[in-house]
């Protein structure tokens, strides 16, 4: 989706600098370039990654690896129209339509009958009924009343060749797959627009460059307006924006064409630079040391540090716990609870004297888990999101005791990855025990026959304990 936003946003922006810098401009080759470049280049730039330096860290202690919050809809679950279903159904129907409407064209251009000749080495088709006069791919195509003692008017000729040997049918065909696979974006149908203006421009210079009359041909163009026959996909003679035709045949070039053609560069690069993808890469070393020296250089203990940065009860410490802090927590009750209320204060506890009590045994443990960070963290089969999504849905709120649970229940699932990417310790806490229960068994079911990718440590697989917040 956001790819999708991007694509709209980027071509939106490309096509608005168009139509405000370069298209009153006699600049036609430059423009017919600049607009398909910036179209494809609209569909390709936020597939583009770009590595950054990451940002430098905060000055508080922060090592937080993943957030790993999940909320887990326990009202049960009823059968509702899908609507992801839905979408993609509607935009296959509306793409078909356009991608069939663009077959019938090409069918219906080539089931013209009529005669085919070579005209002054061009291949014409003069059809058996009345055709204006039109060009597609290699093919002139015009009635018999347009061939004339075999002869076809010079003006009308040079025009339509001019669009054959200039290959605007394929600046048409790009378009009209990109619009119907892309329907639902505004600038592709402005970018069609300004290229059939353009093709017409560049037709008409063609003309007037072989000493053509401007009257005269103005008179031509404006004899053929009668005839209202069109096929998608093609160029005819009888091109409707017949005022910004003759507004343009008139007009000389401007001193700021180049000018303009050069900030055009800098319109693209600004487009890239908003809406290719950005990845920052800091060696996960290099965040372990530079954690480190903020530690062992600050003046206040890490919990002290904690507690003025995050007041509220609203706090998560999401770092996964090292093996030191986790069998403090495990092996001793009073310990944890002051550890605890010194990481996540609760209302009433919020002293000096608790924060001091344990300032120095927290600073130490952090400064050995630091040290015993591993290089590289476990990762579930799929990515940490799919691991939530299989809780969720393994999760059966019928289960929860009725009636008693009211307000927001929560619960922390505690779990070891081992060396062999097996789970393993799993233990749930919580404020309600049916909904520990459930938490415990929906994990539990997450993690079948699932095997981890183990956190590693200097290129060996080492046990990591984690925990997650339900």
């Amino acid at each position: 989706m956001i790819i999708l936003f991007k694509i709209i946003a980027c071509s939106t922006l490309l096509i608005a600098f168009y139509y405000s810098f370069l298209q009153k401009e006699k600049m036609y080759r430059f423009n017919r370039i600049y607009l398909l470049f910036s179209l494809l280049f609209s569909y390709t730039v936020p597939f583009i990654s770009v590595s950054m330096e990451a940002p430098k860290p905060l000055n508080r202690l922060q090592t937080t690896f993943e957030a790993t919050q999940q909320i887990v809809n326990l009202t049960p679950e009823q059968d509702r129209f899908d609507w992801i279903t839905g979408i993609r159904i509607a935009y296959g129907i509306i793409t078909c339509i356009f991608l069939g409407r663009m077959v019938v064209s090409l069918v219906k251009i080539r089931n013209l009958k009529g005669e085919k000749i070579i005209y002054r080495n061009q291949e014409i088709l003069i059809t058996e009924k009345a055709t204006s006069p039109f060009s597609f791919w290699k093919t002139i195509y015009l009635g018999k009343n347009y061939f004339i003692g075999h002869q076809i008017d010079t003006g009308i000729f040079l025009h339509e060749k001019s669009h054959v040997d200039q290959r605007h049918s394929i600046d048409l065909m790009i378009v009209e797959i990109i619009k119907a696979f892309t329907w639902f974006n505004p600038a592709v149908y402005f970018y069609k627009k300004a290229i059939l203006m353009n093709h017409e421009f560049l037709a008409d210079e063609s003309v007037l460059k072989n000493h053509f009359n401007v009257k005269e041909y103005q008179n031509l163009i404006l004899d053929e307006i009668i005839s209202s026959q069109n096929y998608n996909l093609t160029h005819t003679f009888n091109f409707k924006n017949t005022k910004k035709r003759f507004i343009m045949m008139n007009t000389k070039k401007s001193k700021w064409a180049q000018v303009k053609k050069a900030i055009s560069v800098p319109a693209l690069l600004i487009a890239f630079g908003l809406f290719a993808e950005k990845t920052y890469a800091l060696p996960i070393e290099k965040i372990i040391q530079e954690t480190q020296k903020k530690i062992s250089g600050s003046d206040l203990s890490p919990a002290v540090q904690i507690q003025e940065d995050n007041s509220t009860e609203a706090i998560k410490y999401d770092r996964p716990e090292a093996p030191e802090i986790t069998e403090e927590l495990t092996g001793n009750t009073t310990e944890e609870k002051k550890i605890q209320d010194t990481i996540r204060p609760k209302e009433g506890k919020n002293t000096n004297s608790d924060r001091q009590s344990v300032s120095g045994t927290t600073h130490e443990a952090m400064n050995n888990s630091l040290q015993d960070e591993p290089t590289v963290l476990p990762q579930f089969p799929g990515g940490i999101n799919e691991m939530r999504t299989r809780v969720s849905k393994s999760f059966d709120g019928s289960k929860l005791e009725a009636g008693k649970p009211k307000g927001l229940l929560k619960a922390d699932i505690l779990y070891t990855v081992n060396a062999n990417g097996n789970v393993v310790n799993v233990k749930v806490a919580g404020n309600n025990e049916s909904f520990n229960n459930e938490a415990l068994i929906s994990f539990k079911k997450a993690n079948e026959n699932v095997i981890w990718k183990p956190a590693e440590k200097d290129g060996r697989p080492v046990n990591y304990a984690m925990r997650l917040p339900l």
